[in-house]
């Protein structure tokens, strides 16, 4: 979501894995060390088994919009959207880290100004930012890719045998631990920013921005939802209106070339973005009529899940 107009570790000194032996076992005749063999190896499947619970990452909490909304860390923070798992939802520090995170793939997925064939160097991202007057920070106030997409970010970096930086890093570990990095997995990562005093992002846009990244999420993992979105596109919607809905993504750099993010960024503003700040109908040139009845329309035609109820829902609330 674009801006709005305005290794071994260590403990104690010693390897985790150190074996250590106390004392000296007697030599014994072949049955008792077949004894102490046998019994020896079940101590060390055990040990194998209870060290491998003890250091496997955590499962990711579940949690619901409101949830998600009113949390506050100044870490990141991984959630499972409790109405669909398969969407993760990173949790920003603030915007800056948030684009550390993200921006290099915002480039190589949706941006019409960065090459879709290759993963840009940080010194060429960089450089790219200067030139249009952004920074790290604001490049998106939210993020939303589906598995493929990550997959295909990190396969180019692979081959390009470009460096990620730390939060870069930390977002291919989120995705290997999800399960998103196997050929064919699906799911989606969405983020959003920290909100409250000292960040450029306040309560409500936060929210704002939540609730349209979930949209998206629902868009990559459903794919009757994301049929319907495409057919409602296509047919409900006059080619007039389909152009002005382009035309206001595309001064927003996104690629019109990629027919399916216009498609998802279309409905997410039309339906899950209702704030003046964000999305309004004199952006887009039309008339707030128009606006009005696509959106009656879209959600009464819409498949009843989960996403539905928040096309017409007020946003989550502080405190």
């Amino acid at each position: 979501m674009v801006p709005p107009d305005n290794g071994s570790r260590r403990r104690g000194g010693h390897l985790d894995d150190t074996v250590r032996v106390n004392r000296p076992v007697k030599k014994r005749g072949r049955f008792g060390v077949i004894v102490l063999t046998v019994a020896g190896v079940a101590v060390a499947l055990v040990a194998a088994v209870l060290g491998w619970v003890a250091m496997r990452p955590a499962p990711f909490q579940l949690a619901s919009e409101g949830q998600i909304f009113r949390h506050v860390s100044p870490h990141f923070t991984v959630f499972r959207f409790r109405d669909d798992p398969l969407v993760l939802v990173v949790d920003c520090p603030d915007l800056h880290a948030q684009g550390l995170m993200f921006d290099r793939v915002a480039a190589l997925i949706e941006k019409a100004d960065a090459p879709k064939d290759r993963v840009l160097s940080q010194a060429a991202f960089k450089a790219k930012l200067a030139a249009v007057d952004l920074t790290i920070g604001t490049y998106y106030y939210g993020d939303d890719y589906p598995a493929h997409a990550l997959r295909q970010f990190f396969r180019l970096v692979r081959a390009e045998h470009l460096t990620l930086n730390l939060q870069e890093r930390r977002l291919r570990a989120i995705a290997a631990q999800a399960g998103f990095l196997t050929p064919g997995a699906n799911g989606a990562v969405i983020s959003i920013p920290r909100a409250g005093p000292g960040h450029r992002v306040g309560w409500r846009a936060r929210a704002v921005i939540l609730r349209h990244e979930l949209s998206h999420g629902a868009y990559f993992t459903n794919p009757v939802y994301r049929a319907f979105v495409h057919r409602f596109y296509n047919t409900v919607m006059t080619a007039a209106e389909r152009a002005a809905f382009q035309d206001f993504l595309v001064r927003q750099g996104y690629d019109a070339d990629y027919r399916g993010l216009i498609v998802n960024e279309t409905l997410a503003y039309l339906i899950f973005t209702r704030d003046k700040d964000f999305f309004r109908a004199e952006a887009v040139g039309l008339p707030r009529a128009t606006i009005t009845a696509l959106r009656a329309q879209f959600v009464a035609t819409m498949p009843d899940f989960w996403l539905k109820p928040l096309a017409t829902a007020p946003l989550p609330l502080k405190g």
